[in-house]
């Protein structure tokens, strides 16, 4: 009876014990705490030290209680598929994502610091439905001469568009920067086709051959982003469409400072122009957030634009009601960059934003604006200056208390656990000297400005 007292004893206590799994990083540094198949294909992981063959959404890495990890993959249907892993087989792992991103640079926080790309199906199904009924309809339908035969053209294409994307969504993995860079893609490759052709094409082009290009530019545009996101976390995606804009926008100021926009010859050298500083903007635009020593989330990066027209309508301002273009276009476009600098060191170094943020600080902008066109028309302002100044300084006070309405979460600091491997690329010694420091130490801008920086 004691025998049998003690089994049942230890049965029940056996039955009330529970496996609990706690969710680890992949790496050594705790930045990746989930895998997408993009960042399996940028880490080329591979057997024995990656387990999961078939396709997949989304894995995680858990620790489990009584010993050992479970890896857990999640199917496109749903399903969830679990690998239990021993030790050694996680060291495996956690060695070779840490080699890749010693390579690869370090990844950078999102708006989630549990995902870094997370999957946009029903995102990309809505933008690209989006682009078909706004663009690629309008532009198909515009190529011939019959309103009937465009009109069908119009319909067929919007509504087949549906089925097409829905199939290749279906059986495609598609992340958030994949989304985002074929909807910019589409635009940006319509506007750059339209550019070159105004560039090279001389002066007999027809309307419809605007329309071909701007068709094929989109289309090609947005094949070409959707790949180029393949790799791409979503802070590096933003950095690289907000790379592009303000390199063709600096392109674009600098040949308006220099000299004369009227006549076809000016014309042609300002679109070839800002359609080469654009793609240059878009392939270096992603190493912002790889090469900052601070996290940069993607919101970080989506603010940076509210700092460029801010920036920009400071530095207009002074000059709106003189009969001086060139001066305008310069101040405009130092101005521009100004806030640029001036978003980074006041927002995106000190703080990790997220979408929500972003949103919250957009309207603030635009209430600020407001209330500042609002005193306009009190004070029954007739010159440009003083009107320009009361919207531009509502824009900026409105930013400001956006910003801090949204109260974003300060940064997190980079793990240095990967500092061995990175400073085996250079070794040498760098000093560099940023005098703006001490413009924002005296205008007592939140976070820390540093006058001199020292790299080892």
């Amino acid at each position: 009876m004691r025998a049998a007292f003690l089994l049942l004893l230890v049965a029940a206590l056996r039955l009330d014990a529970q496996v609990v799994e706690r969710p680890v990083a992949f790496d050594s540094a705790g930045k990746v705490r989930s895998l997408t198949p993009s960042l399996v294909a940028r880490f080329g992981l591979r057997p024995p030290a990656w387990p999961v063959s078939a396709d997949f959404t989304q894995a995680r890495l858990f620790a489990v209680s009584t010993g050992g990890s479970v890896l857990v993959a999640e199917r496109r249907t749903g399903e969830m598929e679990r690998y239990l892993l021993a030790d050694d087989q996680v060291n495996a792992l956690r060695a070779a994502v840490d080699s890749a991103m010693s390579q690869s640079g370090a990844l950078v926080g999102e708006d989630r610091p549990d995902l870094i790309s997370e999957p946009a199906r029903g995102a990309f199904l809505r933008n690209q439905m989006i682009l078909a009924a706004a663009l690629y309809g309008p532009l198909l339908a515009s190529l011939t001469d019959d309103v009937k035969t465009g009109t069908a053209l119009y319909l067929i294409s919007v509504g087949g568009s549906y089925f097409v994307l829905n199939n290749i969504s279906k059986n495609t993995a598609i992340t958030r920067a994949q989304n985002d860079l074929a909807t910019d893609g589409a635009v940006r490759g319509a506007g750059t086709a339209v550019g070159l052709l105004r560039a090279f094409g001389g002066p007999d082009v027809n309307d419809k051959a605007y329309s071909a290009a701007a068709l094929s530019g989109a289309i090609f545009g947005s094949l070409t982003g959707y790949a180029y996101g393949r790799r791409l976390t979503d802070s590096e995606a933003q950095s690289a469409i907000k790379g592009s804009t303000f390199a063709a926008a600096t392109a674009f100021g600098i040949a308006g400072a220099s000299s004369d926009l009227d006549g076809e010859s000016a014309e042609r050298f300002v679109a070839g122009s800002m359609v080469a500083s654009g793609i240059i903007g878009y392939l270096v635009g992603p190493r912002y957030p790889r090469v900052a020593s601070y996290t940069v989330t993607s919101g970080d990066v989506r603010l940076l634009p509210i700092g460029a027209l801010l920036g920009a309508l400071v530095g207009v301002t002074p000059f709106v009601d003189q009969n001086n273009d060139r001066l305008a276009f310069g101040a405009a476009t130092l101005g521009g960059w100004a806030g640029i600098l001036a978003a980074d060191r006041a927002w995106a170094r000190p703080f990790d934003h997220g979408t929500s943020d972003v949103t919250q600080v957009w309207l603030g902008t635009i209430a600020g604006a407001l209330l500042g066109g609002g005193l306009i028309v009190l004070t029954e302002t007739d010159n440009a200056v003083p009107a320009l100044a009361m919207v531009t300084g509502g824009g900026l006070l409105g930013a400001i208390a956006g910003h801090h309405l949204a109260d974003p979460p300060r940064a997190q600091p980079r793990r240095a656990s990967l500092a061995p491997d990175l400073r085996s690329r250079g070794g040498r010694l760098a000093i560099s000297l940023d005098p703006t420091a001490l413009a924002f130490s005296a205008a007592r801008v939140p976070g820390r400005h540093a006058l001199i920086s020292l790299r080892f």
